[in-house]
């Protein structure tokens, strides 16, 4: 028995011969397992099946208003029904015709008929259910299909169905656009025919479509496809395995990932800047953190160097000695006044000078660090434009150029320095991101050394990056030179060649000034006075060197080594104190922390600071804008000396104008 829906299957009778719609009844009724309705016409039954859709329709094939075949296509735009056709005069014309137009059976009208007509009934249910299966999935493929063919068309990436042999079926638009490629060009043919991928990515790519037919898992794999024109592409290939009528094929899809690939690009240049940056800052914090000591070192060693150059004739041998003593200071603070000037960005002084005579003044100290095995080549260019840089630094880079040279050449070999005035292109510019288009000077410093490798130039100028070995160099000489160049408006180029030396091109821009003239220091004896200082400084070699300096020029000197100290030394004092010389950095309160407590009760105080750290660390603390006389350590006698009749001899003006500041402040 069958049943729909857990209920018994309507069958709707369309005869309009009462004696047969009887017969029909009886037999189908003892069957026990069919609701039952009756209609005798073929409009009844048009709107019996409006009202309700039978399970099946048993229709007399002619009826006294039509035929029963116009029941097949009932109601119009909708799938057919199901339709068992009776008839009493069948002959095998009408039956093919019938089955044509869709009819599940046809029966002639006989008793055997009637007697078996439940089974034929059931059979063409079943059958029904069939083609109904069918027809659904036959819809929905279609669907599946329709909506591949919507998803293959409009997707943005570039989609391609080949076969397992690697032959192609279609490419979509996207496809189109990044082949370079017609659909119709493709089919049938292979990618290696095509040249799509480029020969570096084939082997990956029948890798991954290997493994995506064998049932491997298909990760994304990153390829480069080749346009028709030859423009290359790099792209994110996906692999599926699709079985169609024909067997088993690959779909592809590529993503075009250049954009993301230069944004990555971009990140890691972004990434590669923080480092450096982090590197410098690294430079700055060590450089700042050393620096106070350091100066303050210098500082003893320059003043007591003054001190004993005094006590000897210019012709004395000792004498000679403690110039070259106090030449090694200055050019001690000088390194560390570079290293700081890159490391913390701080500003120097460039003058106008003229490259050519400032290089042939260095030239002594650079044939000293050579020695005798490496010869010096000088070729200066002539009718040279001057540059605007400063000249200490300018020297600087000559020497760690010279001293990375020499290292170069272990077993001896030239150098050659060479400056020349050349014009920087646009072209020039648009390959390198330092350069700046105008008239240059060129310093060219070649050495015929070992050269270096790609991957040491890639990284020459990061600070602490050094080849060299253990105890031998700090990193910092070519970061220094490269920071130097900048400050001066320049840039650094650099080839080298394994086994054939390596070539600095450093370029300056030119200036039309004329060079400024060295005006040499008037040679004035050192200023002397008789006044009281009060002398606040923790370092022990400073303050006893500064204590016994000013002693000797006549003044009377309080010292303290903290601020504390020298709040309660001023009050047991009780008398006059003319200057505060304070370090600006000390212990428990700062140098302009104890001038202001000072001032409260001794409102003519002069004061003047020093310090041995940077202007980045001793700007916070209200020193420089407060417009207040400053010293930077390592100073010479002379110049400390100058220094502290200056402050001494300051207007009362300067004095208010500054308590006001102090007071505004607080």
């Amino acid at each position: 028995m069958i049943e729909v829906g857990g209920h018994h299957p309507e069958i709707l009778v369309v005869e309009d011969e009462p004696a047969h719609s009887e017969v029909v009844f009886r037999a189908l009724s003892a069957h026990g397992g069919f609701n039952l309705r009756f209609v005798a016409s073929l409009a009844d039954a048009q709107r019996a099946i409006a009202e309700k859709t039978p399970a099946l329709i048993l229709a007399d094939l002619n009826l006294a208003d039509g035929k029963a075949f116009e029941l097949l296509s009932f109601p119009d735009q909708q799938p057919g029904l199901p339709v068992l056709v009776m008839t009493s005069h069948g002959d095998e014309q009408t039956a093919v015709r019938a089955m044509r137009a869709g009819a599940l059976d046809y029966l002639v009208k006989s008793p055997e008929a009637f007697a078996g007509l439940s089974h034929a009934i059931e059979r063409a249910l079943r059958e029904w259910r069939l083609i109904e299966s069918r027809r659904a999935a036959e819809a929905a493929l279609r669907e599946s299909e329709e909506r591949f063919r919507v998803f293959f068309e409009s997707s943005p990436d570039a989609c391609q169905f080949v076969t397992s042999e690697g032959a192609f079926i279609d490419i979509n638009r996207a496809a189109e656009e990044m082949f370079g490629y017609r659909r119709e060009e493709v089919f049938g043919k292979t990618v290696p025919q095509l040249g799509i991928f480029h020969d570096q990515s084939l082997p990956s790519a029948r890798t991954m479509v290997s493994d995506c037919l064998e049932g491997a898992s298909c990760p994304p794999v990153e390829l480069t496809v080749v346009h028709r024109s030859g423009r290359q592409i790099e792209v994110e290939a996906r692999t599926v395995a699709v079985r169609f009528r024909d067997g088993l094929g690959v779909l592809t899809a590529l993503r075009d990932v250049s954009a993301r690939k230069q944004a990555e690009l971009a990140q890691r240049r972004l990434e590669e800047q923080l480092r450096q940056a982090s590197k410098m800052e690294a430079v700055g914090r060590l450089a700042g953190g050393v620096a106070h000591d350091f100066n303050n070192l210098l500082t003893g060693i320059r003043g007591f160097t003054d001190i004993l150059l005094s006590g000897f004739a210019e012709g004395d041998p000792a004498h000679g000695d403690l110039l070259e003593i106090q030449r090694a200071t200055q050019r001690a603070a000088t390194l560390t006044g570079q290293l700081l000037a890159f490391s913390r960005k701080q500003v120097v002084e460039p003058v106008v000078v003229d490259l050519n005579q400032l290089l042939s003044g260095a030239m002594g100290i650079v044939e000293r660090l050579l020695g005798e095995e490496v010869r010096v080549v000088f070729r200066p260019g002539a009718n040279l434009h001057a540059v605007r840089i400063d000249p200490s630094g300018m020297e600087q880079v000559l020497i760690n150029l010279a001293v990375n040279a020499r290292d170069a050449m272990p077993r001896g070999g030239q150098l050659g320095i060479e400056t020349s005035e050349v014009e920087v292109d646009a072209e020039m510019c648009r390959n390198h991101l330092d350069a700046r288009p105008g008239r240059h000077l060129l310093l060219s410093v070649k050495d015929t050394g070992v050269g270096m490798p790609e991957g040491v130039l890639s990284r020459l100028f990061e600070p602490f990056f050094t080849t060299k070995g253990p105890g031998r160099g700090t990193g910092l000489g070519l970061s220094i030179i490269y920071g130097i160049v900048q400050q001066g408006g320049g840039f650094v180029l650099v080839e080298s060649d394994m086994g054939r030396g390596s070539a600095f091109h450093i370029y300056l821009p030119a200036v039309l000034d004329k060079p400024t003239a060295e005006v040499p220091p008037a040679d004035r004896e050192l200023a002397k006075g008789s006044e009281t200082i009060l002398l606040v400084e923790d370092e022990v070699l400073v303050r006893t060197l500064v204590s016994k300096f000013l002693h000797s020029q006549g003044y009377r000197v309080l010292s303290a080594a903290r601020g504390s100290d020298a709040i309660q030394l001023a009050a047991e004092h009780g008398g006059r104190i003319d200057l505060l010389l304070s370090d600006v950095i000390l212990p428990n309160m700062n140098g302009r922390q104890i001038y202001e407590r000072l001032l409260q009760s001794m409102p003519t105080l002069r004061v003047l600071f020093m310090s041995g750290y940077t202007e980045n660390i001793i700007a916070p603390h209200g020193v420089l804008e407060g417009g207040f006389c400053f010293v930077q350590k390592p100073f010479s006698l002379k110049e400390l000396a100058g220094r502290v009749r200056e402050a001494l001899d300051s207007s009362m003006a300067d004095d208010r104008e500054r308590s006001g500041s102090m007071s505004d402040e607080r």
